[in-house]
């Protein structure tokens, strides 16, 4: 039966309808998306799934909202079904995706998608790297350290401690959540974050937390502070806001930037924006250098290598001027997220990465920036895990700190602060070997070490250039075991330490000038073993030449002999060669049947490439010329 044709157009108007209304909530979704509104950006994807409808940009946005908001599980399975969809993704969503894998302890996995990452983008493939996948190698520092929950965590998130003065913490938090009234995030569906302090009581307990007094904590997310020693100046990071209102960059990206308050004794004030802040790009999570004249940080300006790295600005002025932002460079900066930075007293980086060989999530790690090398090292369990670990800060002499996680084991709210005692990082120094000669003279030729600690496998073994080679990160408090050897001097074993000292004179002993050659046959002054021409046979005369040799050798067992025979130059040379060969087997087949084991004789043939005078085929010669060439040596070995 054919439908009236007013029945066709409604049900035509009624599926356009249906056609612009999902592509409105698509087009919605995708604006909290890039406007970093993940929480509203979910719950539009998600409703998109439950209609029915599901793309490759969907499944990868709804992935990476959910990895933003460190929920690796639910985005795990959004990343499941894109890559069932296509596997030709951007490299940056296979990173979290491989993350993802990581964090939920799907080492085979992540190596699986790693190696097909790599056949899409062969020059991601780093120098470094491992079976489960790992991006860029760091060396894990062991350590034993114990932890627990701060004991200042709510329900919601609480992150990123800092110290002010000797006894108080201030870090971030979005407790408020549960304030009807509290303006919420879209990124998390928590309350704006503010900064809280906490008074340490003693090693081991935080008072009650308070917010920070003063005119800080009024827009939006604040986070992050870092304080001078004095207490009077702080730097921390706020949403970029325009007349109290967010703001954006051209992509509806939601930006943060690092403000500067002072103390006036009883509140925060003064509160200015760092001028090299932008509306382009965010600049966020402020550290101190020790002596508070560098600024570090983190942000995706142009030049950065991932989707965050650290940069320094160098404090001018007494805190009233800064210089030009710099990057901490490609040792340390990766293509993924370099973040969270905090410098130790004795001028240790430490930050939080997910791009390096961890344990998944962001992980810990530490560099200590007076080393040339900028080796960057990973913290061990129990400070990493396979959750999101950062935000570490520690007082060097007492090993104690805080870290944030969102680790589930002991957590109350999505990301807690832990405290930590026992943390003992390794006090490192570059060492420079200088080799010098035991005669004063210059170092000749190629000279190599190997540097082991106790028995263990060799930590370097490296090739030294003018007579100096500089060892990276040799721990002070450690003694090592130094081999050296160059062809030219004697082998060397012995063990060096820091001992206060950045260079170690290491005093390499010439060897001998080697052995002349010793030729029985000078020694007993034996007449020329003849063979008759063209012949290997040994005759009546030289058979009592031989007799000496036999005598000596019984007389000395010790003695072990190298048979060399020669030829005159009358033949062609390779005739000659076999020739004198023959004649030194047959001598020590003479030699061996009369009493002279073989294990002592060894025979080789030169032919007429040694003659004792200047007789050619074609010059005429004597035959008592001729004879000299044709002789045999005994050479004591």
């Amino acid at each position: 039966m054919r439908l009236p044709s007013i029945y066709i157009a409604i049900f035509s108007v009624f599926i356009s309808f249906s056609l612009q209304a999902q592509q409105g909530k698509i087009a919605r979704a995708d604006q909290k998306y890039s406007s970093l509104s993940y929480t509203e950006a979910i719950a539009l994807y998600n409703s998109l799934i439950k209609d029915g409808y599901g793309s490759v940009s969907l499944y990868e946005n709804l992935g990476n909202a959910y990895y933003y908001q460190s929920k690796y599980d639910q985005a795990g399975s959004s990343y499941d079904s894109l890559f069932q969809r296509t596997e030709t993704v951007s490299v940056n969503t296979y990173y979290k995706y491989i993350a993802v894998l990581r964090s939920q302890g799907k080492y085979n996995q992540a190596k699986k998608w790693y190696d097909k990452m790599l056949g899409l983008y062969p020059n991601e493939k780093q120098e470094k790297s491992n079976s489960e996948g790992v991006f860029v190698s760091s060396q894990s520092t062991p350590t034993s350290v114990t932890l627990k929950n701060a004991g200042i965590n709510s329900a919601y998130s609480d992150y990123k401690a800092s110290y002010l003065g000797a006894d108080e913490v201030v870090f971030t938090s979005g407790r408020a959540t549960w304030n009807l009234f509290s303006k919420k995030s879209t990124w998390n569906n928590e309350a704006y974050s503010n900064l809280y302090k906490s008074r340490l009581i003693d090693q081991d307990s935080l008072g009650k937390a308070e917010k920070l007094k003063g005119n800080i904590n009024k827009y939006y997310h604040e986070s992050s502070a870092v304080f001078t020693k004095d207490g009077t100046t702080m730097y921390f990071t706020r949403n970029n806001y325009q007349s109290s209102r967010v703001a954006s960059d051209s992509l509806n990206n939601v930006l943060l930037k690092i403000y500067k308050a002072t103390f006036n004794g009883k509140k925060w004030s003064n509160v200015e924006e760092l001028p090299f802040n932008s509306n382009d790009f965010s600049c966020a999570h402020p550290a101190l250098s020790p002596n508070e004249d560098y600024l570090y940080f983190s942000s995706d300006m142009p030049g950065t290598l991932g989707e965050s790295d650290l940069y320094r600005v160098a404090i001018k002025d007494n805190n009233t001027s800064y210089g030009t932002p710099e990057s901490l460079g490609s040792s340390i900066n990766t293509k993924g997220r370099e973040t969270f930075p905090f410098i130790s007293s004795d001028n240790v980086l430490v930050f939080a990465s997910d791009y390096r060989a961890g344990l998944g999530g962001l992980d810990l790690y530490y560099v200590n920036l007076t080393s040339k090398s900028q080796r960057v090292y990973r913290f061990s369990a129990p400070i990493n895990t396979p959750a999101d670990d950062f935000g570490l800060i520690y007082k060097t002499a007492q090993g104690t700190g805080f870290l944030t996680s969102n680790r589930k084991e002991s957590g109350l709210g999505t990301d807690d602060i832990y405290q930590f005692e026992g943390l003992l990082l390794p006090n490192t120094q570059d060492v420079t070997l200088v080799f010098k000669s035991n005669k004063g003279t210059p170092i000749l030729g190629t000279t190599s070490i190997t540097l082991k600690e106790g028995n263990a496998t060799s930590l370097e073994s490296v090739v030294g250039k003018n007579n100096k080679l500089t060892l990276l990160d040799v721990d002070t408090a450690k003694e090592y075991n130094l081999a050296v050897s160059n062809a030219n001097y004697e082998p060397l074993s012995t063990t060096i330490g820091y001992q206060g000292k950045d260079t170690i004179t290491i005093t390499l002993t010439e060897k001998a000038p080697p052995v002349a050659p010793v030729d029985l046959r000078e020694v007993l002054k034996l007449d020329v073993i003849y063979f008759d021409f063209d012949t290997a046979k040994i005759t009546k005369a030289s058979a009592v030449e031989l007799q000496k040799v036999v005598a000596i050798m019984q007389q000395y067992p010790s003695i072990a002999i190298e048979i060399v025979g020669h030829t005159d130059r009358r033949g062609p040379a390779s005739y000659n060669q076999l020739l004198s060969e023959r004649r030194a087997s047959l001598t020590k087949k003479w030699l061996v049947e009369n009493g002279i084991s073989s294990d002592r004789m060894t025979t080789k043939g030169l032919g007429e490439s040694t003659p004792m005078n200047d007789c050619i085929a074609k010059r005429k010669c004597t035959e008592q010329q001729h004879n000299q060439n044709r002789r045999t040596a005994f050479i004591i070995k």
